[in-house]
């Protein structure tokens, strides 16, 4: 049997100015991890010609160019559900379990292809002399103010924290996991539909061992037991970083290796 030649299609990434540090920060992300990566990891076409199967990543609302039997992976464009309603020919790929449990329930034809992780290298963190907490993510005044009042209650305990909203390579991102302890993450976009919420970072964290205290949203669903639940700043217990737990999260986070997660394209 032939094997099917496969083509990703995906606007660009780009740079917003943050305002705030006066510095770039890269917008659309998506095109470079589900499109560039994937792409580079397969061998396949990336924003050239069609192909036997043609994925489209986060396209427009217009759906310009895209044919009955294509692809569209949706990720967290929610707008391209009633869109997608009037195109039932048109496959959709969902990027986790709780959003392919509710498309499910919204279009026909729905497959799941889970978000692969950063660590490539499966670089492994070494745990530093001083705690170090991190987040990282885009920049917003809500993100600043959070982030900010985070860190000042960290060195209340004599532990550093940072955050970097201005990477720009996949290699940046992979230094700076490995620069810190654990993460933590709150919810600023509290009315965003949940299944539309992927956690990308928490996975990102544990490929290299390193735990997440996170708002529990049900767009987490998937990696319960993974993560510590917190719901203010005051419920992060430094005591619960454990190499055990480390080592939990470790091998969790291998099922959404690169290498894993391309054979679910191959099998489009």
């Amino acid at each position: 049997m032939a094997i099917r030649q496969i083509s990703i299609i995906s606007r660009p990434l780009f740079w917003h100015k943050d305002r705030i540090a006066n510095k770039e920060f890269v917008v659309r992300l998506s095109a470079r991890v589900r499109g560039q990566e994937i792409a580079d990891y397969l061998g396949c076409k990336f924003n050239s010609s069609r192909s036997d199967v043609n994925i489209y990543i986060k396209p427009r609302v217009s759906m310009r160019g895209i044919q009955d039997g294509d692809y569209v992976d949706i990720l967290d464009s929610a707008e391209l559900v009633p869109v997608l309603k009037q195109r039932p020919l048109v496959r959709v790929i969902a990027m986790s379990q709780v959003q392919y449990d509710y498309l499910k329930k919204e279009l026909k034809t729905v497959v799941l292809i889970p978000h692969h992780h950063i660590n490539t290298e499966r670089f492994r963190r070494v745990r530093n002399d001083k705690l170090v907490g991190g987040f990282i993510g885009s920049p917003s005044k809500v993100a600043y103010e959070m982030y900010d009042k985070i860190r000042w209650e960290m060195t209340k305990i004599n532990v550093d924290f940072t955050y970097n909203f201005h990477f720009k390579t996949r290699e940046e991102m992979v230094e700076y996991y490995k620069s810190i302890d654990f993460l933590v993450i709150f919810n600023l976009n509290s009315n965003d539909n949940p299944a539309f919420r992927h956690p990308a970072k928490i996975i990102n964290a544990a490929s290299f061992g390193i735990p997440t205290f996170a708002i529990p949203i049900e767009g987490y669903r998937e990696v319960e037991g993974f993560y510590f639940p917190i719901q203010k700043v005051e419920d992060i217990d430094l005591n619960k970083l454990t190499p055990e737990f480390s080592d939990k999260i470790y091998q969790e986070a291998e099922k959404y290796h690169i290498s894993k997660i391309a054979e679910e394209y191959k099998k489009l």
